[in-house]
């Protein structure tokens, strides 16, 4: 063991074959045999080249009438096994520098008992893991709970803005928040799929409140395919990326902002050039039927401008608040038409209703005309009358209309959808064309309408 002879060990001191260094170990141990007790270490020999040799030391102590004569050493060489548990040693420091040091934030999880939880759902029949946990939110907080974090490294404690690893490991499932969940059923679904990876973009808050925009992905370690055991899930921070694409985004969409604005502005212009052209060529009308027809052009043209105008001065460029639209459409409307002693009321109720530019034209054409007949026929030559309006949102993207007056109506036996004027012809078009119908209501004194309408796409 020692390369060496006998005649050149025997009668040699013991620690002429060990290292200075581990001269404090051995005279503990030669102590306790002194007293009468046997040990068993570990201890390095030097052999004749004077290499190390570990060995396995069992002595026991040579007693004659209770005097301590000396020692019987059995030494077992268990160099290879040093050698392979040093390597080991030296892997595991390795694998822990690596894992401690490495500039990606990464966990140490263990999913086994979720991987348990979750063959039992598939045994007991559930085969769509996903739909299961989103309709049953209590069993995603049941079965997140049962994953085990082993360690985190130090990216990961720099990430989330935590004072230490410790703290990072005792307090992560304070950094759970409405999110979490549909991140927790991303990765059930892989494992119940039998995936052994899985990989998702995610929002996470820090311990200081912040925002963090991170790529998710978790791998099982090789050996630990069956049980899910030992999984590393790793954190790239894409928060600078996504600030950065998130300032692109804005400045486009400042700049969209603006050709939107422009455009809405220019149609209107172009409606009130068209308006302008309109009243000139009516100066020159002396026929009364026919200057009739350019006023209710106007109105119509009107309609249409007023919905640019306020997509023009508002920040939403898809909705307008057409209560807001009502009141300017209609109003003015029935300014002209009146009689000068006349005191019509209007009434509008469309709290609330916000509709897109595609609704929002056809519908206002619509009221047009209904507001159109009521002062020319109904309320004609009263001073006095009602007009009213009313919107609501019967479901999501249906609406009701009530509209109508306190006039004189016309006779139960006209059938809109038959009738020759053109007023007409257009409510029962473009109640068409908003995906609706529109039915008279005989109830009440005067002309009344109920049209059923839905939010264009």
């Amino acid at each position: 063991m020692l390369g060496d002879t006998e005649e050149n060990i025997v009668g040699r001191h013991f620690t002429d074959f060990t290292f200075p260094e581990d001269e404090i170990i051995i005279s503990e141990m030669h102590k306790r045999r002194e007293d009468g007790g046997s040990d068993g270490y570990e201890l390095r020999l030097r052999n004749k080249q004077g290499e190390a040799v570990w060995v396995f030391v069992n002595a026991s102590p040579l007693m004659k009438e209770g005097k301590y004569l000396g020692s019987l050493g059995m030494l077992s060489n268990i160099t290879m096994h040093k050698q392979k548990e040093q390597k080991r040693i030296e892997q595991e420091r390795r694998y822990k520098s690596l894992f401690e040091d490495s500039p990606v934030p990464i966990w140490d999880e263990d999913f086994s008992k979720v991987k348990k939880y979750i063959d039992q759902l598939k045994e007991k029949g559930i085969t769509n893991v996903r739909e299961y946990f989103e309709k049953n939110i209590d069993a995603v907080v049941e079965c997140s709970a049962l994953l085990q974090v082993n360690d985190v490294n130090q990216a990961v404690v720099d990430l989330n803005e935590a004072p230490n690893k410790a703290y990072m490991l005792q307090n992560y499932t304070k950094l759970v928040d409405a999110k979490s969940a549909e991140y927790a059923i991303n990765q059930f679904e892989a494992i119940a799929n039998g995936g052994k990876s899985c990989e998702f973009d995610a929002e996470l808050r820090t311990f200081n409140n912040n925002i963090v925009h991170v790529h998710l992905k978790w791998t099982v370690v090789k050996g630990y395919e069956d049980t899910y055991e030992k999984v590393y899930l790793s954190t790239t921070d894409l928060t600078d990326r996504i600030v950065a694409e998130n300032a692109n985004l804005r400045k486009s969409n400042d700049q969209k902002v603006l050709l939107l604005k422009e455009i809405h502005h220019r149609v209107k212009n172009n409606l009130q050039i068209i308006t302008s052209l309109l009243k000139l060529q009516a100066n020159s009308v002396e026929d009364q039927a026919t200057m009739e027809l350019f006023e209710l052009s106007l109105h119509r043209i009107n309609s249409m401008a007023l919905v640019h105008d306020l997509l023009y001065r508002s920040e939403d460029f898809s909705r307008i608040n057409y209560g807001m639209y009502l009141e300017t459409l209609v109003t003015p409307l029935i300014e002209s038409m009146q009689q000068d002693d006349a005191e019509i009321e209007l009434e509008i109720n469309a709290d609330n209703i916000s509709l897109n530019i595609n609704t929002s034209i056809p519908l206002g054409l619509l009221i047009n005309e209904i507001m159109t007949n009521s002062m020319k026929h109904g309320l004609m030559g009263r001073t006095s009358g009602k007009i009213y309006i009313y919107i609501t949102e019967e479901e999501a993207g249906k609406f009701l209309m009530c509209i109508g007056d306190d006039g004189k109506g016309f006779a139960p036996d006209v059938d809109i959808e038959e009738a020759e004027t053109l007023g007409l012809q257009l409510i029962t078009s473009l109640a068409e064309q908003l995906m609706g119908d529109i039915e008279r209501d005989h109830t009440h004194p005067g002309t009344h309408y109920r049209v059923h309408f839905k939010e264009l796409s």
